[in-house]
C-alpha cells in the first residue's frame, strides 16, 4: 500500500548562465501535441543539446494505468469500475479530501518526451512503466551523466510510494531502470508541494520545501552532495519571504538562481538573484522579469538552455497551463559532446561499464552507465575534467580533457576509454614508500600514497594483495631480509589500523636483496632496489562480494 503519500510542484534542472539583452523578446507557445487546450502541461526540461524536451501532462485520460500493489498490477486484475474507484481512494489520500474523478485529477500526472528532428519538436513519445504509472510522475532534473533523470517520490518494487526523490536511468534500448532512492540527510517536508534542481556539475541541490524553519509556506533550501548522499537542507535566508518560493533553477556556473515566488500579490512570477561569493549565503536583491515572461497569470518553472538561448517556462495565461519559450540570449553551448567506446585492453572489444566524470579538483564524481560499451556524454568547458571507466575485475585508465570556454566546438570529440583486466601477479603502480634510515618507520610524506592504496582496496573489495619489501645488497643478507619484512609489515599495519582494511586481504613478505631490479653497482641503482612492491595476490569472484563481474577468476 502507499506510504506517506504526497503531491508535488514540479522542479527543473539547473544549468546554464543567462544574459539580458535590450532587444524586444518574442514569446512562443509550444505547438499542439505538446500543449493541449484541455490538460495542463508543466515542468519543461531540455537535454543539453536542446533536442529533447521532457514535460509532464496532468489530468489526461491517456495515462499509464499500471498500479502495482503486493506485486500485482491492479490495472489488469480489477474491473474498469473497481480500478477507477480504487485509484480515487489513493488520490483522496494524497489530497486529504475526496477525489471522485481520478482520471481528470491533477494527481494524474504522466511524463512525456518530445524530440526535435529540425527546428521543431515533432516527435512525441509517451513512455510506459516504470517511468510512468498511475501514481504522480514527474521528471524534475536531468543529471550530468546524460542518460539519467531524477523523479519525484520514492517507489517500492512490490508497490507503493513515499516522499523523496529517485534516480532513473535510460538503457540502451530506451527502456528505463526502476527508480533508485536518493538519500538526503534529515529530509522532511511538511507542506503539500516540493520542487528542486541540481547544479550542472552535480554537487549542489536547491530545494523548495516547507520545514520547521521556513519563513513562508515554501522556502528555498540548499543541500550539498556528500559522496552518494546529500547533506541536510539549509534555509537560504534572505532570498525567502513569508510567501512561497518555488521551482528553483541554478545556472551552469552556479552564479545565478532563478525561481518563482508569490511575493507580488498571490500569483507566481519568475525572479532571478546573483550569488555574491562562494559561501552560498550572500545573494543580490531579487529581480523580477517583465512582460512577456511574467504576466497577470501564474508564471513559474524557468529553464534556460544555453545551447539554443531559449528560456522555457510554464504559464496559465491562456486558461490551462502551457509551456512557452522566449529566446533571451544567443546560442552559447557550455558543454562539449564526447563519444567513444570502453575497450578491454586484452581483447580490444567493448565492455559494459560505468563512466565516472568530474572536475579534477573535486572529489565528487558523476556516474554514467553504459550497457553496451559505447557512450555519448557532455562535459563542461572551462577546467580539467576527468573521465574514467570503472568495472569490477578491471582497472581503468583516466582520461583528462580541458575545453576552453571561449571556443565553440561544433563536432563531437572522440575518446575511447581503456579497461585493463586485473590478474594475479599484476603489480599495482605506486609512488615510492619512504622509511627512516635503516628502520621500518614509515615517513610522513608517504602517508598520502598509502591512503591512495587504501582507497584502491576499498574500491576493489574482491582483490587481495601481497606487499613485498626489498633492499639493496649492502649488509648481512639475513638482517636485510628481516628489515625488508619489517617494512612490509609496517605498511600492512598502516592499512589495517589507520585505514581499516581487512588484514586477511594483505600478505606481507620480506625479500631482502634476493630480487634486485639492477646490479647495485651505484648509489642511485641501490636506491632503486630499496623499495616496497604491491601486487595482486588473489582475485575473488566479484559476484561473491555483491558485485557484477564480466570475467570470473581463473
Amino acid at each position: 500500500m502507499l506510504r506517506s503519500l504526497f503531491i508535488i510542484t514540479f522542479f527543473t534542472l539547473c544549468m546554464l548562465p543567462l544574459t539580458h539583452g535590450q532587444r524586444s523578446l518574442v514569446l512562443e507557445k509550444l505547438p499542439p501535441g505538446i500543449n493541449t487546450p484541455y490538460f495542463d502541461e508543466i515542468a519543461p526540461l531540455l537535454s543539453l543539446d536542446g533536442k529533447t524536451l521532457y514535460f509532464t501532462r496532468q489530468g489526461s485520460p491517456d495515462f499509464d494505468r499500471t498500479l502495482i500493489e503486493d506485486n500485482e498490477d491492479l490495472a489488469s486484475k480489477l474491473s474498469a469500475q473497481d480500478y477507477e474507484m480504487h485509484l480515487g481512494r489513493i488520490y483522496s489520500q494524497l489530497a486529504g479530501r475526496a477525489v471522485t474523478k481520478p482520471f481528470g485529477s491533477p494527481f494524474n500526472q504522466d511524463i512525456w518526451i518530445a524530440k526535435s528532428e529540425g527546428s521543431e519538436f515533432n516527435k512525441l513519445i509517451h513512455p510506459g512503466y516504470p517511468l510512468n504509472n498511475a501514481l504522480p510522475n514527474s521528471i524534475g532534473s536531468l543529471t550530468p551523466a546524460g542518460n539519467e533523470v531524477i523523479v519525484l517520490n520514492q517507489f517500492i518494487a512490490e508497490g507503493g510510494m513515499s516522499k523523496g526523490f529517485s534516480l532513473m536511468r535510460q538503457n540502451s534500448d530506451d527502456s528505463w531502470s526502476f527508480p533508485e532512492a536518493i538519500e538526503i540527510n534529515n529530509y522532511h517536508n511538511s507542506g503539500p508541494d516540493v520542487s528542486m534542481c541540481i547544479s550542472a556539475d552535480g554537487t549542489v541541490m536547491i530545494l523548495s520545501l516547507e520545514r520547521y524553519d521556513s519563513r513562508g509556506k515554501s522556502d528555498l533550501y540548499i543541500s550539498f552532495r556528500r559522496g552518494y548522499d546529500w547533506s541536510q537542507p539549509e534555509n537560504m535566508g534572505s532570498i525567502n519571504t513569508n510567501t512561497r518560493e518555488i521551482t528553483p533553477f541554478l545556472s551552469e556556473d552556479n552564479s545565478l538562481l532563478f525561481f518563482a515566488s508569490d511575493r507580488r500579490g498571490g500569483k507566481s512570477d519568475i525572479f532571478m538573484v546573483q550569488r555574491k561569493d562562494d559561501t552560498w549565503k550572500n545573494w543580490s536583491r531579487p529581480m523580477r522579469y517583465k512582460n512577456p515572461i511574467n504576466s497577470k497569470a501564474k508564471d513559474s518553472r524557468p529553464y534556460f538552455n544555453a545551447e539554443t538561448g531559449y528560456l522555457y517556462f510554464t504559464s496559465d495565461r491562456d486558461g490551462s497551463s502551457d509551456i512557452f519559450r522566449v529566446q533571451i540570449a544567443g546560442p552559447n553551448p557550455m558543454f562539449v559532446t564526447i563519444t567513444g567506446k570502453i575497450l578491454n585492453t586484452e581483447t580490444g572489444k567493448p565492455v559494459a561499464a560505468e563512466i565516472h566524470t568530474g572536475f579534477k579538483n573535486s572529489d565528487v564524481r558523476n556516474v554514467y552507465v553504459s550497457e553496451d560499451g559505447s557512450f555519448t556524454i557532455k562535459v563542461p568547458k572551462g577546467g580539467e575534467y576527468s573521465i574514467e571507466a570503472h568495472k569490477p575485475g578491471y582497472e581503468g585508465k583516466e582520461a583528462t580533457v580541458n575545453y576552453k570556454k571561449a571556443h565553440a566546438y561544433f563536432k563531437a570529440k572522440r575518446i575511447d576509454l581503456k579497461l585493463e583486466p586485473m590478474m594475479i601477479g599484476k603489480k599495482i603502480e605506486m609512488a615510492p614508500i619512504f622509511f627512516a634510515q635503516s628502520t621500518s618507520e614509515i615517513l610522513e610524506n608517504s602517508f598520502a600514497e598509502l591512503d591512495r592504496l587504501a582507497v584502491y582496496l576499498n574500491e576493489n573489495p574482491y582483490i587481495d594483495i601481497r606487499i613485498s619489501g626489498h633492499t639493496d645488497n649492502q649488509g648481512n643478507k639475513e638482517l636485510l631480509r628481516k628489515l625488508s619484512e619489517d617494512r612490509a609489515k609496517a605498511v600492512k599495519r598502516y592499512l589495517v589500523y589507520k585505514r581499516r582494511i581487512n588484514p586477511l586481504r594483505i600478505e606481507a613478505v620480506g625479500k631482502g636483496s634476493s630480487e634486485p631490479v639492477n646490479d647495485n653497482s651505484t648509489d642511485e641503482l641501490r636506491r632503486a632496489n630499496r623499495r616496497v612492491d604491491v601486487e595482486i595476490s588473489d582475485i575473488t569472484d566479484p559476484e561473491q562480494v555483491g558485485l557484477q563481474g564480466e570475467e570470473k577468476k581463473k
